[in-house]
C-alpha cells in the first residue's frame, strides 16, 4: 500500500490502518485496536530508553540531520520544496530557508544545551541521580508516552517537540497538520534504516488523524497517555480538552495556542536599517508565526512615523519580491479592508502586486482596527504582509498597546502578544523591562529576530523538555 500520508513506524502493516477518504484524499490511521496494544509495550520501551546513554539518543537525532542535509545540498528535496510552496502559499524561497532551520532543529549540540538549560540537574540527569545538595538527587525520566498534535503554519514547529520528547526518553505519537506531514514524515524516515535494536527506531509514530477521528478520539479517551502537547487554537483545542478530561490516565495537558507580535520603535532608532528587520519581518513566513509582528507601535512624531514609512514601504517592495506569494489578484476582501480604514481616518500605504501585496497602516494613539464594522474585518490569518503602526508618545502607551491586543476584534482567538521585537534606545529598553510584567509577553528580542530561536529559550513561558519529563527526588544519609 502506498501513500504520502501512511504512518511511519517500523512496525506497523497494512492490516493495522482504517482508509479514510478526505476531500478525495485517502489517509490512512492507525486502528485503535493496533494503537492501544502497542502502547501497552510503551512503557517498557521508556524505561529501554532512559537507560541507553544520552549521548546515543543525541547522535540519533544528529545522524537524521545529517542525512537531511545532504538531500537538501544536492537538491533531493527540490520537489518536496515546491509542493510544500503550493500547500502552504509561502514563496519558494522560504520554503528553502525553513528547510535548512531543520537542520538547526535536529543538531545534537542544540538539543543539548537546551537540556542542560531546562533541567533541574540538566541533561545528566536523564541518565543518572545528579547530587544538587549534600545528600539530595534528583533524576528526570520520560513522562510519557507523548501525544504531539501539530500545527500546519510551518514545517519546523511540530518536529521541536518530536524531537524533544525523544530526546528525554519518551515513546512519541507526532500528528503533523495535513499540509506538512509528507515534510515531517521524510525527516524521520530513515530511522527505519538503523539498527533494528536501537529503541529510538521504535520509539516514534508519524501518523496522520482527520478532525474528525474516531482513532483519535479513543486514543485522547482512553490511552495511557502521560503528555498530550497541543499546538494550535479553536475550537480545536477546546475539543482536546474536554476530550481528554475523561482519561482515566489523567495525561498532562501542554498547550502551544495561538498568540502573535508585536513591534516597538521609538524614532531615534527609525533608521533604513530597521525599516528592513521589519519588512522581513512581515515578509518571511507572511506572519503566519505566533512571533510575527502583525501590530507596531512608533514613538514619535507624525511626520517622523511618516518617514519611517516610506522607508518601510520600500524595503517591503525589494525584500517582498525576493519571496514572491503565488497570487493572480489581490483578494477583495483586502480592498475592503484598507478602503474601510482610511474612511476611518488612517493613512494607508499599499501594494497592487499580488505577488508581494503589503499594507502599512498608519493611525494615532490607539488601532483604528478596533473602530471597524466586522464584516470589513479579515482574520489575522488573511492580513499577510499586513502591519498597523500607532503613534504613541510613550513607552507606557506602546505597553498599554500590547496589553489591550487580544481584546482587539481584529485579532479574535488570539490568546496574547507571545514576541515583542524592539528597536528603541538604551533607556526606553530599560522601561519596558522594568514594566514587562504588565504585558503578559513571552518573548522580548531584538527587531528582525523574532522568527530566530536559541536553544537556551523556552516555547511560550515552559521549557518544553521539563514539560515532557518529571523529577524524581532521592535523598540519603550517611550510614
Amino acid at each position: 500500500m502506498q501513500s504520502e500520508v501512511f504512518p511511519l513506524h517500523p512496525l506497523i502493516q497494512n492490516e493495522a490502518v482504517e482508509e479514510i477518504n478526505l476531500n478525495g484524499n485517502k489517509i490512512y490511521e492507525p486502528r485503535t485496536d493496533w494503537l492501544l496494544s502497542f502502547l501497552k509495550e510503551a512503557r517498557g520501551l521508556q524505561q529501554e530508553l532512559s537507560s541507553t546513554p544520552l549521548s546515543k539518543r543525541l547522535g540519533v537525532l544528529e545522524h537524521l540531520r545529517e542525512i537531511w542535509l545532504e538531500k537538501l545540498e544536492h537538491g533531493r528535496l527540490d520537489t518536496l520544496k515546491r509542493e510544500l510552496a503550493k500547500s502552504t502559499g509561502y514563496s519558494e524561497t522560504l520554503i528553502g530557508l525553513e528547510l535548512e532551520f531543520v537542520g538547526e532543529v535536529l543538531s545534537q549540540d542544540n538539543l543539548r544545551r537546551l537540556l542542560n538549560v531546562s533541567l533541574v540537574g540538566g541533561s545528566r540527569s536523564l541518565e543518572e541521580p545528579v547530587e544538587l545538595a549534600p545528600g539530595e538527587y534528583v533524576r528526570n525520566l520520560p513522562a510519557g508516552p507523548v501525544l504531539i498534535i501539530g500545527s500546519g503554519n510551518s514545517v519546523v514547529p511540530p518536529l521541536i517537540p518530536g524531537t524533544i520528547s525523544l530526546a528525554t526518553g519518551n515513546f512519541t505519537i507526532l500528528r503533523p497538520s495535513l499540509t506538512n506531514f509528507k515534510a515531517v514524515r521524510e525527516v524521520f524516515q530513515p530511522l527505519q534504516d538503523i539498527p533494528s535494536d536501537e529503541p529510538v527506531r521504535r520509539a516514534l509514530l508519524v501518523a496522520y488523524f482527520t478532525h474528525e477521528s474516531r482513532n483519535l478520539k479513543t486514543l485522547l479517551e482512553k490511552a495511557p497517555l502521560g503528555v498530550v502537547n497541543y499546538w494550535g487554537g479553536e475550537p480545536g483545542r477546546t475539543v482536546i480538552v474536554r476530550t481528554i478530561s475523561s482519561n482515566p490516565n489523567r495525561p498532562r495537558l501542554v498547550v502551544n495556542g495561538p498568540m502573535t507580535g508585536f513591534s516597538i520603535i521609538d524614532a531615534e532608532k527609525a533608521t533604513d536599517e530597521t525599516a528592513e528587520k521589519l519588512a522581513l519581518e512581515m515578509v518571511l513566513y507572511d506572519q503566519q508565526l505566533c512571533s510575527s509582528p502583525t501590530q507596531a507601535a512608533f514613538i514619535g512624531t507624525r511626520q517622523e512615523l511618516q518617514f519611517f514609512a516610506e522607508k518601510l514601504a520600500s524595503s517591503l517592495d525589494r525584500i517582498g519580491r525576493e519571496y514572491p506569494i503565488k497570487m493572480e489578484s489581490l483578494p477583495y476582501q483586502l480592498f475592503v479592508l484598507r478602503r474601510s480604514l482610511e474612511l476611518a481616518g488612517a493613512k494607508v500605504i499599499a501594494s497592487q502586486d499580488p505577488s508581494n501585496p503589503w499594507t502599512i497602516v498608519l493611525s494615532e494613539e490607539k488601532s483604528l482596527l478596533t473602530t471597524l464594522p466586522r464584516g470589513s474585518l479579515l482574520p489575522l490569518y488573511a492580513r499577510r504582509r499586513f502591519l498597523e503602526i500607532i503613534r504613541v508618545s510613550s513607552i507606557k502607551e506602546a505597553l498599554s498597546l500590547v496589553s489591550e491586543l487580544p481584546s482587539n476584534p481584529a485579532y479574535e482567538g488570539v490568546d496574547r502578544v507571545q514576541t515583542l521585537s524592539i528597536a528603541v534606545s538604551r533607556e526606553k529598553l530599560q522601561e519596558i523591562m522594568q514594566n514587562i510584567y504588565r504585558t503578559g509577553v513571552y518573548r522580548v528580542v531584538p527587531l528582525g529576530e523574532s522568527y530566530l530561536r536559541t536553544p537556551s529559550e523556552p516555547y511560550d513561558g515552559t521549557f518544553i523538555p521539563s514539560a515532557f519529563t518529571y523529577t524524581s527526588y532521592i535523598r540519603v544519609r550517611d550510614q
